[in-house]
């Protein structure tokens, strides 16, 4: 019910989202064997902005299949740094599992963060940019299958021009299911390249 709850609000979040924000972004990157994307409205407040979009993440690496729909709410702002901004929320996301012998549904509600750094020209001529997010659902906000959900992401990217990014990540995966036979856990890590379009 969850991920038909998901796929059903995607769209109609991104319509939306495009309608009444201040700012969207859309990204999109690619790996050998993995492929994920994000839309990303943000709407300005007087204490900072909200952020709410959807994506979605799909790898099939030999054995090792995983694809999930995910939904996320934000509330960040500047910080006293220039440059530096950072936000925080829930993000919930749905979706299939499969290493090996084992497979599942995939199912959470987390914890998630992100952080992002663009150096300021005095410092690098170069427009160049670092960033970072989390995303930690606990046994208790996991559902389906799901025994707990672990993610966390590196990257850094270049804006090429004033609203393109051309960016690389490393992006690390850690689910652990209930599914069997028997408790079992998908590790999985992946290296990707990729662009984010700012309108």
């Amino acid at each position: 019910m969850i991920r038909k709850i998901l796929f059903v609000m995607l769209p109609l979040l991104a319509m939306a989202g495009v309608c009444t924000a201040d700012s969207v972004n859309v990204q999109l990157s690619a790996g050998s064997t993995s492929v994920t994307g994000d839309i990303s409205a943000r709407r300005y407040i007087p204490s900072g902005f909200l952020k709410f979009g959807g994506g979605f993440v799909y790898t099939h690496d030999h054995e090792t299949e995983y694809k999930f729909a995910a939904l996320h709410l934000t509330a960040g702002s500047e910080t006293i740094v220039p440059g530096l901004t950072c936000d925080f929320g829930l993000r919930a996301l749905a979706g299939k599992a499969e290493d090996g012998p084992h497979s599942g549904d995939l199912g959470a509600v987390g914890f998630t963060g992100n952080v992002n750094y663009l150096f300021p020209r005095e410092i690098l001529p170069i427009p160049l940019e670092v960033f970072g997010g989390m995303t930690w659902a606990p046994s208790v906000l996991s559902v389906e299958d799901s025994d707990g959900y672990l993610e966390w992401t590196l990257g850094t990217g270049i804006r090429i021009v004033q609203n393109v990014s051309i960016i690389g990540t490393y992006t690390k995966y850690r689910m652990d299911m209930e599914s069997g036979p028997g408790d079992w856990r998908l590790n999985d890590d992946v290296l990707r390249l990729g662009m984010v379009l700012r309108f």
